[in-house]
């Protein structure tokens, strides 16, 4: 059985015994390029080494096409747009072969696994892994997992974007078929869950709202170097560090199912900031005050409270107590009474419903949906 041949038997394993990825790696153009040392797709074609093939086991030729169907489902091929390819290869693999190993796969020999990264995110692994020590070409390769590889779309902006959309419909169409037949797990569910109707980029938009907003504090004496060369003359920032953050939790009776959700989000300001956060703990009073730094991860909440909402108390109470927050950060589901002034400082409501504030930056974060 010649590489051609051992290729479309492990896909036609996948249709009979795997659903889910047997309905989208029919989605994938396949055709060998000896030029590479494994395999990679691009979300269109899946290329493979002839040799690296004839070299495994039918059940890890099974498994190798699995995972590259989960860089195409999982969106690799448009998410690490900029980042260093080798790397965010790496990330890839952990993000996806803990998932694919939870699903019985066998997957090639030496297939990157590590259980400190199961259930982070491509990008959150990507930012714990060290740089690539080898220049394009040499070493590791393209494929440094050596189970399949995925590189960048490059086609035109407006045929990525397509590619993007297609994959994300294929995907869902096949995740509501395999869990009408229960062939699916939670696992695989929420993941790729997350890619179709993504939660909230909470670092991304956290990142713009103070970068905006709170980290204002220029410094016109001193002027940034960056730009000098130029013959541009520009503020630095007196600080590079984040002061103080002010986050609320809602903990009236109508947020007792989504607080556990509110203590991920206050925990991903830590994990993006240097900084500390002080949570008030209010419905129609503030009933808790804590402080927290970057070395009390993760955040566990004390939700204090079940009556009725008011978000006037929490700025009265910072008020009161002469606190200068950079921002304040409401977590809420926005069932309540508003304050009728404005704060100095800015403000962004986070909720998981569609009422936006009447002051300051609202968004909208989604609940993780069950299986």
């Amino acid at each position: 059985m010649n590489a051609e041949e051992r290729m479309n038997k492990a896909r036609s394993i996948l249709i009979l015994e795997h659903y889910f990825f047997g309905h989208l790696t029919m989605k994938l153009h396949v055709s060998e390029d000896p030029t590479c040392k494994t395999a990679y797709t691009d979300g269109v074609s899946l290329r493979y080494s002839p040799k690296y093939i004839d070299s495994l086991e039918m059940a890890q030729c099974v498994g190798l096409n699995a995972h590259e169907v989960m860089h195409c489902a999982m969106g690799h091929f448009w998410r690490g747009e900029g980042k260093e390819e080798r790397k965010w290869n790496r990330a890839c693999d952990y993000e996806i072969n803990s998932i694919l190993l939870k699903e019985k796969f066998e997957l090639p020999n030496g297939a990157l696994f590590d259980t400190a990264y199961d259930n982070l995110s491509a990008e959150e692994i990507y930012h714990k892994l060290p740089d690539s020590k080898n220049k394009e070409g040499e070493g590791e390769g393209k494929d440094p997992g050596m189970c399949g590889g995925v590189e960048q779309n490059k086609g035109d902006k407006q045929k990525r974007e397509e590619l993007k959309a297609e994959w994300k419909s294929s995907s869902a169409q096949a995740l509501q078929m395999s869990k009408n037949q229960g062939l699916v797990s939670n696992d695989l569910t929420l993941s790729i869950q997350n890619v179709i109707d993504p939660p909230l980029p909470w670092h991304v938009l956290l990142r713009d709202f103070v970068e905006k907003t709170a980290r204002n504090d220029y410094n016109w004496m001193r002027p940034n170097r960056r730009y000098i060369s130029n013959g541009i003359i520009l503020p630095s920032l007196i600080s590079e560090e984040l002061p103080e953050v002010c986050i609320t939790i809602d903990t009236s009776g109508s947020t007792y199912d989504i607080q556990g959700e509110f203590a991920k989000e206050a925990s991903g300001v830590l994990y993006a900031y240097n900084t500390t956060i002080r949570i008030l703990y209010s419905d129609a009073k503030v009933h808790l005050e804590e402080v927290y730094s970057s070395n009390e991860l993760p955040i566990q909440l004390k939700p204090v409270g079940g009556g009725g909402t008011s978000f006037i108390p929490a700025f009265d109470y910072i008020a009161k107590n002469r606190y200068t927050p950079s921002c304040m950060i409401y977590l809420t589901d926005m069932y309540g009474t508003f304050p009728t002034k404005e704060p100095e400082y800015p403000v962004m409501w986070v909720t998981p419903n569609d009422i936006k504030g009447p002051f300051g930056q609202t968004v909208k974060f989604n609940t993780p949906k069950c299986a």
